[in-house]
């Protein structure tokens, strides 16, 4: 996290750099920022406070059962399900996803809801309905489930195999 933190920074600074240089608008670019820091930091702060509560709450006897690498199928089924149904952005569903992953669920769960979330989630289909037409959607979701499962199973059998 620190890496990504450092190199974010200095991709900023470079930018800032640039921008002061090239046109001066170096300002109405800090204020913009500033500004989407500020709108989007209580959704940051809220996703982080749920993944907390999320990882405190999921009992570990449920995480070895149902989520964890010893879950197998029935994790990787679980989980691209799971993310079938967060009806949330990266800002909340990463961190709960997170959560899950440290509460001791395997790889192959946590890339298939990881996956499940990205192709299939629930909450696009309004807009994939009415921008792609409802045929374009149920064929996307089919062709796309199968694709979470075998995300999941690849990242399974590679956790198991080589960690």
């Amino acid at each position: 996290m620190l890496q990504t933190t450092i190199i974010l920074s200095i991709a900023a600074i470079i930018l800032l750099l640039v921008n002061w240089r090239k046109n001066g608008k170096h300002y109405e670019g800090l204020r913009a920022g500033i500004k989407q820091m500020i709108n989007t930091a209580p959704l940051i702060l809220s996703a982080f406070i749920l993944a907390g509560m999320i990882e405190v709450l999921i009992p570990k006897e449920f995480v070895q059962n149902w989520l964890s690498t010893e879950a197998g199928v029935r994790g990787i089924f679980l989980g691209t399900f799971g993310g079938m149904i967060m009806a949330m952005g990266p800002y909340a569903s990463l961190p709960i996803v997170a959560s899950i992953l440290a509460s001791g669920a395997g790889l192959g769960t946590v890339i298939s809801i990881i996956t499940g979330w990205c192709l299939v989630s629930l909450s696009k289909m309004p807009f994939e309905t009415a921008f792609f037409g409802a045929k374009f959607y149920i064929l996307k979701t089919l062709y796309s489930i199968p694709l979470s499962f075998v995300a999941g199973f690849i990242a399974h059998i590679i956790d198991i195999t080589f960690f």
